[in-house]
């Protein structure tokens, strides 16, 4: 609930526009930042569906991308799928794993993808999740998404992630980046940070 609450509850004076554009969850293993970051990219697809949606699911390795994707893919549970007389068009094949949906007042896309930057260049989104940010190899594979989500006013990048053992790579350096936000020696307003660590 706090997460949700800062990441929605606040707003820039006078304006619709959030106040926080990203997100790191840091929190010990099985304490369910997957499905959770699933869950509340769903709730914003659909929240923001009238500027038509699309959000994209990325990790290191496709298997950890289709942990998020398999939880939201519970379609036909909710009487949603496409093929039985829902609205929500479901790929999820050897070539796509991908959730669509046009509604009468806008529409969303929600994709899973083997983290590959050389393949991103060109993605558009205003909602990723980057799991699993530790086994990211660069700064690349995250800065791809940010840089997708220019043309979007409201826009949320979630980062999670457990722990990492090299301090200089990626997750390592964001970290410490992130505490000094904490400590008030960086100013970042865009950037909600909510670590666990003993």
């Amino acid at each position: 609930k706090f997460i949700v609450y800062n990441l929605l509850g606040f707003k820039l004076a006078g304006t619709d526009v959030v106040r926080f554009h990203e997100a790191l969850i840091f929190i010990p293993r099985k304490n369910i930042k997957t499905s959770f970051a699933a869950a509340l990219a769903w709730a914003l697809s659909l929240w923001y569906r009238k500027s038509g949606s699309k959000t994209y699911i990325t990790a290191a390795a496709l298997m950890q991308s289709l942990e998020s994707f398999n939880f939201l893919n519970n379609i036909d549970r909710m009487g949603e799928n496409a093929k039985n007389g829902g609205t929500v068009k479901v790929i999820d094949n050897n070539n796509e794993h991908s959730l669509e949906s046009s509604l009468p007042d806008g529409s969303f896309f929600i994709r899973a993808l083997a983290a590959n930057p050389d393949a991103q260049d060109s993605l558009n989104c205003n909602i990723a999740i980057c799991d699993e940010i530790h086994a990211f190899k660069q700064p690349k594979q995250y800065n791809l998404f940010k840089e997708a989500m220019k043309a979007y006013t409201n826009k949320l990048l979630i980062g999670i992630s457990t722990a990492g053992d090299n301090e200089q790579a990626f997750l390592g350096q964001r970290l410490k980046y992130c505490r000094k936000i904490l400590d008030g020696t960086v100013k970042d307003e865009q950037y909600f940070i909510f670590m666990c660590c003993a």
